[in-house]
């Protein structure tokens, strides 16, 4: 994967989550947890994977509308670089801020829904420590989903030059701004702005990647535990 600058150790919990689903592949697991008599709470662990596996669609969903939106904002800023007009930033950006605004609303939904995942499906009471190790992988899942979509509002806020009574230096230290306050750039420098959006787009492909093998490897676990329960 790329260099994100994301706090994201997905390598690690690649490994981890194909570890767990060849544990729960094995015949002795199988015969542990039905010995246990802890077919309830491996239903129950599978359904919260498919939870988990829907938040993750839900997830890609949403960086696909981010790679559409930042696509846009690359056209948008092409063409007040080639126009001369001196309103024309107002003029291109004016079409945006509305989705920006829809797009920012859609992610602290999706949050909102993730959280409510976690409290919902994982609080189990098994003693099982298969089934301990699989809730537990589920968690460390649903925390890098979570932290994914969170990373969405950051990844599409765009920097501008930071105005006002600064030295000639400092005149162009970027800062985050709110997720609708495009016209600045267009004030400045539109070729860093494009320069930018292309860095992004990188990051959110690298992402959606990551959610797509993340989301088989959650369908596989359902299956694998419906396979221990019904066989």
């Amino acid at each position: 994967m790329s260099n994100t600058n994301l706090d994201f150790d997905f390598e690690a919990l690649r490994d981890l989550h194909d570890s767990v689903n060849d544990l729960l592949h094995s015949p002795a697991t199988k015969l542990e947890i039905i010995n246990r008599g802890n077919e309830k709470w491996a239903y129950e662990i599978s359904e919260a994977s498919l939870k988990m596996a829907d938040s993750c669609a839900a997830a890609k969903d949403l960086l696909l509308m981010s790679k559409d939106h930042l696509q846009r904002l690359k056209s948008a800023f092409r063409r007040v670089s080639a126009a001369s007009e001196a309103d024309s930033a107002g003029n291109q950006f004016a079409p945006h801020r509305l989705p920006r605004k829809q797009l920012k609303k859609a992610i602290l939904k999706r949050i909102q829904s993730i959280k409510g995942v976690k409290n919902e499906y994982l609080a189990t009471a098994t003693d099982d420590p298969n089934l301990v190790l699989v809730a537990n992988l589920l968690s460390e899942v649903l925390v890098t989903i979570l932290s994914i979509v969170k990373s969405l509002s950051s990844l599409i806020s765009m920097p501008y030059p930071q105005e006002g009574r600064s030295k000639p230096m400092e005149m162009f230290k970027l800062k985050l701004t709110r997720m609708d306050s495009l016209l600045a750039w267009g004030k400045y420098d539109a070729a860093a702005a494009l320069k930018r959006l292309e860095a992004v787009e990188v990051v959110v492909e690298d992402l959606e990647g990551e959610l797509e093998q993340m989301f088989r490897r959650l369908i596989r676990t359902r299956a694998s535990l419906l396979n221990i329960i019904t066989s």
